[in-house]
């Protein structure tokens, strides 16, 4: 989860209207009393400004531009990781280990993976080093890659998914077909080599979204040889290159024929905050609603705290944060504080008074699972599918790297108001709904049909 509302221009404006003239909390900024989160260094260049402060990406780093990456990536997570404790894991030692492994790498490539294999130390999810390239895409909303989304279930490995742009789509690859090699080896053997391979995280739900995207990196420019399965037991191969496959913010909003309202958004995103506001109140009468946030991979921390507090019409607790100094996250000696020790909703007249439902996944993520974890927890929402990721940290924006890299690291931690911790163990159903492959074939939606039947026993709503 991100503090970053919208864009660094955005967020400068803010600042500037909570704290008077620009130039006066610039001319502040190098005071650790006034700015101890560095947010104003992170958040508060105008957008043109702070693309530039990455610099060009550099072509190959030198061993002294490597030395200052890694003294940056190390000392930044060391004096403001938000555990003192970092998750148990000794921090100095990674320095030593890590130290000859990252300056010695054998390319730029092998230097960010090495370099974000040390952040995967602490076992968090959110605290990662991204490459030059990584930054380009998350920027874009777009990456390269297969388009395919892959999973183990009934110990083969399946497709999940399909990007109708990904050269699986023209190949004829689609959803619930089964992966039976993959460049000549065995596809499971393979898949288990590339998640033994990938970094430490929050869970292995975690892991394995840092193994699917490791696949996607190794896949050579002439692309990788895959052979698929049908339903029917035939059997073709293809291969697949990868391309540039975007992902833009979305939102899907409707009545379903049952009556009940549908939601479902990509991230919590501000620009989707709009879309998705407007839906609950055009649902607003609707006797219920399904929230879908599967595969939602999270976003802003105050736009799931502003979508929970829709559906209170009184003041609840919702969250307590945790930070490394135990003060909430503020600036100007304290005097403003923007993350906050406790959220509690708002009352608010208008709040959408039906029942709600939310449908989750192993890759529902970070805000996604701290509104679902204290809508559950409150009472005021059930949740079915899947187990989510366990990945609920919060980091104050990217922190720029030298050579074009990004570094983010997790200073904010969360607790339900009940003391419950998301992060390594996620959001668990209330219905669990497991994804098959029967389902994959027949295009079927389980856990939607399990969230209608839900809604229409609970409101008394006929067929």
């Amino acid at each position: 989860m991100i503090f970053s509302l919208a864009h660094k221009r955005l967020a400068a404006q803010r600042l500037s209207r909570t704290l008077g003239i620009l130039t006066i909390y610039t001319a502040l900024a190098g005071c650790a009393g006034f700015d101890p989160y560095n947010l104003i260094g992170r958040h508060g260049l105008p957008a043109e400004l702070a693309d530039n402060a990455l610099g060009t990406p550099q072509a190959t780093l030198s061993r002294d531009q490597r030395q200052a990456v890694f003294t940056q990536v190390w000392h930044t997570i060391d004096e403001r990781y938000y555990d003192p404790q970092f998750n148990g894991a000794d921090w100095h030692a990674a320095l030593e280990k890590y130290r000859p492994l990252v300056l010695h790498a054998s390319d730029d490539q092998a230097f960010w993976e090495t370099l974000n294999g040390m952040t995967g130390e602490l076992g968090d999810s959110h605290t990662r080093v991204e490459s030059p390239r990584e930054v380009a895409d998350r920027r874009r909303h777009a990456g390269q890659s297969l388009g395919l989304a892959l999973e183990v279930i009934d110990n083969r490995l399946a497709v999940t998914a399909v990007n109708g742009e990904a050269d699986a789509w023209w190949a004829g690859v689609r959803p619930g077909m089964i992966v039976r090699d993959i460049a000549g080896e065995d596809a499971l053997h393979a898949w288990q080599r590339f998640l033994n391979g990938s970094r430490d995280a929050s869970t292995q739900r975690a892991r394995q979204r840092h193994a699917a995207a490791k696949f996607n990196r190794s896949v050579p420019e002439a692309g990788v040889a895959m052979t698929f399965e049908r339903a029917d037991g035939t059997r073709f191969s293809a291969t697949l290159k990868r391309r540039l496959v975007k992902s833009p913010p979305q939102v899907l909003a409707r009545i379903l024929p049952s009556g009940f309202g549908y939601v479902r958004f990509s991230n919590f995103l501000p620009s989707l905050s709009v879309r998705v506001f407007a839906a609950l109140h055009e649902f607003r009468d609707a006797p219920g609603i399904v929230i879908d946030l599967r595969n939602n991979t999270g976003g802003s921390l105050f736009m799931a705290r502003d979508l929970a507090d829709a559906f209170f019409n009184d003041e609840v607790l919702l969250s307590r944060q945790l930070t490394r100094t135990g003060a909430p996250v503020s600036l100007a000696w304290g005097m403003v504080e923007v993350i906050k020790s406790e959220y509690r909703t708002t009352v608010k007249r208008d709040a959408f008074r039906g029942r709600v439902v939310i449908l989750a996944n192993a890759s529902s993520a970070s805000a996604s699972e701290y509104f679902g974890a204290v809508m559950q927890e409150l009472g005021r929402a059930s949740v079915i599918g899947e187990a989510t990721c366990g990945c609920l940290m919060a980091f104050l924006d990217y922190t720029n790297l030298p050579g074009g890299g990004a570094l983010a690291y997790s200073e904010v931690a969360f607790t339900t108001a009940k003391g419950k911790r998301i992060e390594g163990g996620g959001v668990l159903p209330d219905r669990p709904v497991p994804l098959t492959l029967g389902d994959l074939q027949q295009s079927r939606d389980r856990a939607l049909e399990e969230a209608v039947e839900l809604l229409r026993s609970e409101t008394g709503k006929k067929k």
